[in-house]
Parts: C-alpha cells; sequence; structure tokens
C-alpha cells in the first residue's frame, strides 16, 4: 500500500504542479499584453466618435449661424431671429470602416486575453482544492478520488485551451495593427506585414511538424 499511494502521490502532485506553472506563466503574460493592449485600445476607440470640435471653429460658426439670420422684417431693416430658434445642421458622422476594423479585432483581443486570464485563477483555485498532503491510506483515497475528478471534468483540456486563447488574442492584434498602419504608412505598414507573416510562418511550421516527424521536439499539452 505504501508503494502505491506514494506512486500515486508522485503522479498527482507533478501533474498539479505542472499545470501550476503553466497557469502562472500564462498569468503573467496575459496581464503584460492585457496592459499594453489597454494603451491601444484607449487610442484606437476614439476613432470611432467625431474629433471634438476646435474652440476656434465653433465661435466661427456661431458668427457664420448669426450673420445669416439678418432679415428684414418692417419697420425694422435689420432685425434678427433669435439665435436659439436657428437651425443649424451638424454633418453627421460615419467612422471609417478602418476604424471598424481595428477596433474589433483590438477588442475583441483584449476579452480573449482578459478571459484566459480569469479562467486561469479558477484553474488555479481548483488545483488548489485538488492538493492532498500525507500518504495514509485515507489521503490516499482522497487524492486519488480528486485525481479521477480533476480527469473526468477535463481540467486538462482547460489548461491546453487557455495559452491557444492567448495566442488567438496575440493574433487579433497583430492582424488590427496592420490594419492601422496600412492607412497611415505603406512603407511601414509592408514590412511589419512581412515580419508578421514570417511569425505565422513559424507558428504553422512548429505546429505542423510534429505530426510528420515523430522525434520533433516542437510539441505542445
Amino acid at each position: 500500500w505504501a508503494e502505491a499511494a506514494e506512486a500515486v502521490k508522485t503522479y498527482h502532485d507533478g501533474l498539479v504542479a505542472r499545470w501550476k506553472e503553466e497557469m502562472d506563466t500564462l498569468l503573467v503574460y496575459a496581464g503584460l499584453f492585457s496592459a499594453v493592449l489597454t494603451a491601444f485600445n484607449v487610442q484606437s476607440y476614439q476613432l470611432l466618435q467625431p474629433d471634438p470640435m476646435d474652440p476656434t471653429l465653433a465661435v466661427l460658426r456661431e458668427i457664420s449661424a448669426q450673420l445669416s439670420s439678418f432679415t428684414v422684417a418692417p419697420p425694422f431693416v435689420n432685425a434678427t431671429r433669435s439665435f436659439d430658434s436657428l437651425n443649424v445642421s451638424q454633418p453627421s458622422f460615419h467612422a471609417p470602416g478602418s476604424a471598424v476594423w481595428l477596433n474589433t479585432l483590438w477588442f475583441a483581443s483584449l476579452v480573449c486575453s482578459l478571459s484566459s486570464a480569469s479562467i486561469a485563477l479558477f484553474v488555479k483555485q481548483w488545483l488548489h482544492e485538488a492538493t492532498v498532503q500525507g500518504t495514509s491510506r485515507k489521503s490516499g483515497r482522497l487524492r486519488q478520488y480528486r485525481l479521477h475528478g480533476l480527469l473526468k471534468w477535463q481540467v486538462g483540456a482547460i489548461v491546453v485551451a487557455l495559452p491557444i486563447l492567448l495566442q488567438i488574442a496575440a493574433v487579433l492584434f497583430l492582424v488590427g495593427l496592420l490594419v492601422l498602419l496600412w492607412t497611415l504608412h505603406n512603407t511601414v505598414a509592408a514590412i511589419t506585414s512581412a515580419l508578421v507573416a514570417m511569425l505565422f510562418a513559424f507558428f504553422l511550421i512548429v505546429t505542423i511538424l510534429p505530426v510528420w516527424k515523430a522525434d520533433c521536439p516542437y510539441r505542445s499539452p
């Protein structure tokens, strides 16, 4: 019994420790990535709103409206209507398509990043509750029971899915970055697009290569 209990404890503790380490790494990366992405989003969402009116332009528009309100109304030659009654039309604002796509991609990326971090916190709590100390018969049965629960309820699949969700967030951010750059400067956008394409090609190669080469070390859980 002692040998069996020790073997189960070693396997259980090693599995839980590995998952905890992965969650810690993911939380650090997700926190840094979300902070950087938030700084970009603070600037990008303003593209969906009309520019605030310049004070000088506002004064000139008011003067123009007052001048246009002059009318001939006997017995006064230069009577004016009340300025409040003027119907000064404001041009309608439509956000550019590139701004809509940019904010859609970046805010979706932020949601994915924050979601992965939030779920990782839940996973760490689950793993903490699954930890059992001791090698007695009671501890061994409880450890096996909780290990069975972790495997039955696919906690491992959730641990594997979280880095994928974070990678999706990174892809969305990079695509949005390219959308922004192509609206600003073609040369900068072309160079950045080439670098992003190289990164995507690397992702694709290291993902597919282990399928064809059994001895390839580029493996993910």
